[in-house]
């Protein structure tokens, strides 16, 4: 149907992903309707698509794009709610984190000995990590930008090596602030996910150097895994 916002939905998708189809489309007063209906079994419901390239029939618009994405995209895009929210929240965020990430970290004692000894061992310990494997993400458990870029990872087909700092940066949720704080001085962001390929950080799932979703969009994380493979095979 050509007004329908889900309909219009897939489309989208469809035009996003450079896949040529047949638009046919079934209104009410449409006799493309009865056609569906008879394709369906009786049901008359758009979107519903017909693939005959795996022959594969579907109706639900979420299922639909699910599926596009899957069969003819190299990678799924994450929620585009998280992108907004990470254009708000990172900005406001940041110089808070950066404050907060040594102060949890126990740079407000007295003993400022102590407190380098402590960073320095989480430090190293972080250097331990991401040298173990080619892909290392840091993440906290209920983080739901942490959740996508695991989700986001797996989709892709790229195997990685998780380390959690606890269930989130607030206090009593954090279990290795040290680490955290390391992370800060060693890639200048404390804020959860961090993702390293080949040791390097490229970031969060939005934003960094350059970020997961943006490598991706440039063609280029793909790559860098690869690279990272051979270099610590």
């Amino acid at each position: 149907m050509i007004g329908n916002q889900f309909c219009r939905l897939v489309r989208e998708v469809l035009t996003e992903l450079d896949i040529v189809y047949e638009l046919r489309s079934a209104g009410k007063e449409s006799p493309r309707r009865k056609e569906l209906a008879a394709i369906t079994g009786g049901s008359s419901q758009c979107p519903y698509l017909i693939d005959p390239n795996i022959n594969v029939q579907m109706a639900e618009s979420n299922d639909i794009i699910e599926y596009l994405y899957k069969t003819y995209a190299l990678w799924t895009p994450p929620n585009e709610l998280l992108r907004s929210a990470s254009g708000i929240v990172t900005p406001l965020l940041t110089p808070l984190y950066r404050i907060i990430a040594p102060l949890q970290a126990g740079s407000y004692k007295a003993n400022e000995f102590e407190y380098q000894a402590s960073l320095a061992e989480a430090k190293a310990s972080v250097y331990d990590e991401i040298s173990s494997a080619p892909v290392v993400v840091y993440t906290y458990a209920l983080s739901p930008f942490c959740t996508e870029v695991t989700a986001l990872l797996n989709r892709c087909g790229i195997q990685y090596k998780e380390v959690s700092l606890g269930d989130e940066w607030l206090p009593g949720l954090l279990k290795e602030p040290a680490k955290r704080a390391a992370l800060l001085e060693i890639t200048g962001q404390s804020s959860l996910p961090n993702v390293f390929v080949g040791g390097s950080s490229i970031g969060g799932l939005f934003s960094g150097n350059p970020g997961v979703v943006p490598s991706l969009e440039k063609g280029e994380l793909m790559k860098l895994v690869e690279e990272a493979k051979q270099f610590m095979s």
